[in-house]
């Protein structure tokens, strides 16, 4: 979903639950309200959730997009599954980097010793081992992402 979406998503729960906020539907406002959702992990359900949790509060001011950024990034990186996939993602780039195991249990085990003619270099080793990595992440992502919705520990500070 885009942050276009999110953002339109967004504003109508929160158009429902407070008559001062205005022209919701314009394509502009909301338009605005995904610039501000640009390059963050800010997806439907939380930013629904973050919604309510906004109103749940005596005497709100009217919902800005930087109270949903708040709320989310509060969240643990497994409190959806698409919250996942982009650390998944983002994470897939690290192949010596231990943050997927943490969160999912499951361990990349990059090939050791490398094949000829990328043997010995450095850089060509990590781009050999970045490409198996995401190869990886692909081919289990499914599994990855079940492993790390059903850890039971909320995992907040792994970046």
């Amino acid at each position: 979903m885009t942050t276009y979406e999110v953002a339109q998503r967004a504003l109508a729960l929160a158009a429902l639950l407070d008559s001062r906020l205005e022209n919701v539907e314009e394509p502009a406002v909301i338009q605005a309200w995904a610039s501000c959702f640009d390059g963050e992990d800010v997806f439907t359900e939380e930013a629904l959730a973050a919604v309510r949790a906004h109103y749940k509060k005596p005497n709100p001011f009217p919902v800005k997009p930087g109270d949903i950024l708040a709320h989310v990034k509060k969240l643990p990186y497994n409190s959806s599954p698409e919250r996942v996939m982009a650390f998944l993602a983002r994470w897939s780039q690290y192949p010596y980097s231990d943050a997927i195991f943490r969160l999912t249990g499951q361990q990349f085990k990059p090939t050791y010793p490398t094949p000829p003619g990328i043997h010995g270099d450095a850089a060509k080793e990590a781009e050999f081992h970045r490409a198996e990595h995401v190869a990886w992440i692909k081919a289990n992502g499914h599994q990855l992402v079940a492993a790390a919705m059903s850890n039971p520990i909320p995992i907040l500070a792994l970046e």
